[in-house]
């Protein structure tokens, strides 16, 4: 009973330690609706939108588009979108919008695209990028460079803002979208009905000429050639790049991708403890209608998944992970099933086994209390995989997902005693009966 006593604490602890940053968004301020106007005042002070990372203030602000910026004539002859778009190399909500949704926006606006720099910049990173395909032009604006962080500064306080909001930043036309889950919202519906009128001319940015100046040809913006090493069209000089490490990834959300960390650790050294305790028979025994509790609980969480990753809408996170990344990675699906809809079948399962072992006796109960305890085993091991891929491949810990890994983890304490006793009976059961054959023939 010490032993269960241990153990329930242990996994209290785990739970309070996410329930912190999950009861944080509350206080967190969401991503502010767009704006209609650069001038707009009513832009919140001193705010880190959802799905942006913060950036600190620094250089004096360049001056501001004095004259009308030149409209690219991409081949065609047709109109072009112009926008741009504030990151830093280190925030993962920039990486997942540059390297996950942007490609395949360019592709269903134009085709592939290339990007350019100021190839004169000897001894100094680029501030300054240009992702193009023509008909879709974005200039992207490396903050934590000194031009670009004073261009991103500038153009936010002339949005309204009293302190930058972080990144990533869009300023499209007359208006601004913050976040992983914002720019993606709303940027292909503005690409489509850009393309489809007139165009979207650049957007009235402090020192946007300036920044521009490089990538001008003949009054107009040149999309390139694509590099010879590169024949998908994406040159690999932006500093936001899909082939970091395991630890350059893990250093998008340091915060959020130790929690992952933490609780991938108990997960796998209770997926050693419990068969070893199992084999010495000292498996702790938990009140069985915890088992239905922690189900519904996983439930209600994985049901909230499948309906995210089915629907396309966007999680609420709080402060800490990005839900969104990781519900938009490859990761995601499993069989092109989403691993929500399969957590769903399997928390269902787990009831309805809980509820056989509840109204039958004999044989069949113990066979669905194994069978509960099996589930529990593979389900925390499914967990473990997938709070492994969090933290060091995508980058990016979803909370939803780390509650359900601990529920999983709870679950898997506290069938497996019962279910460890009942594979016991029925192995003796069986031996009793091969006995009893074998003395009548």
């Amino acid at each position: 009973m010490r032993r269960a006593t241990t153990i329930l604490l242990i996994l209290s602890a785990l739970l309070v330690l996410l329930a912190m940053p999950m009861s944080a968004q509350d206080g967190a301020t969401p991503a502010p609706a767009a704006t209609t106007g650069p001038t707009a005042t009513s832009a919140p002070a001193a705010t880190t939108a959802a799905g942006a990372d913060p950036v600190s203030e620094a250089s004096p602000a360049p001056p501001a588009s004095s004259r009308p910026l030149p409209m690219t004539i991409p081949a065609g002859d047709g109109p072009a979108v112009q926008a741009v778009f504030y990151f830093s190399p280190s925030c993962g909500h920039c990486h997942y919008v540059i390297t996950e949704v942007l490609p395949g926006l360019f592709l269903d606006n134009g085709g592939e695209y290339v990007i350019t720099f100021d190839q004169s910049l000897e001894d100094e990173p680029p501030s300054f990028y240009l992702m193009s395909n023509g008909r879709l032009q974005l200039l992207m604006v490396d903050v934590t460079q000194e031009a670009g962080n004073a261009m991103y500064v500038a153009d936010v306080e002339m949005l309204g803002f009293d302190q930058p909001p972080g990144v990533p930043l869009l300023h499209v036309g007359d208006d601004w979208y913050v976040g992983s889950g914002d720019i993606p919202d709303n940027l292909p519906g503005i690409v489509k009905t850009g393309l489809a009128g007139d165009g979207v001319a650049w957007p009235p940015a402090p020192g946007i000429d300036a920044a521009i100046a490089p990538f001008l040809l003949d009054g107009s913006v040149a999309a390139g050639d694509p590099p010879e090493d590169d024949q998908e069209g994406t040159a690999l000089v932006l500093p936001v790049g899909g082939d970091d490490g395991p630890l350059d990834k893990f250093g998008r959300d340091p915060l959020g991708n130790s929690i992952s960390i933490i609780v991938l650790l108990a997960l796998l050294a209770s997926l050693v403890a419990v068969p070893l305790l199992a084999v010495r028979g000292s498996l702790p025994l938990f009140p069985s209608w915890l088992v239905i509790v922690l189900a519904a609980v996983g439930l209600g969480v994985a049901a909230y998944l499948a309906s995210i990753e089915t629907s396309g809408s966007e999680a609420v996170c709080g402060p800490v992970g990005d839900c969104n990344a990781v519900q938009e990675s490859e990761y995601a699906e499993l069989f092109g099933i989403p691993i929500g809809v399969l957590g769903v079948m399997g928390y269902l399962l787990m009831g309805g086994l809980w509820l056989i072992a509840r109204v039958t006796h004999g044989g069949l109960a113990d066979g669905a209390r194994v069978l509960m305890a099996a589930g529990a085993f593979a389900g925390t091991l499914f967990s473990a995989w997938l709070t492994f891929l969090e933290p060091f491949v995508i980058g990016a810990t979803c909370m939803w997902c780390i509650t359900s890994a601990i529920v999983m983890l709870s679950l898997l304490w506290v069938s497996s005693g019962r279910g460890w006793a009942a594979w016991q009976r029925l192995r003796a059961a069986r031996g009793s009966a091969h006995s009893a054959t074998a003395a009548s023939s």
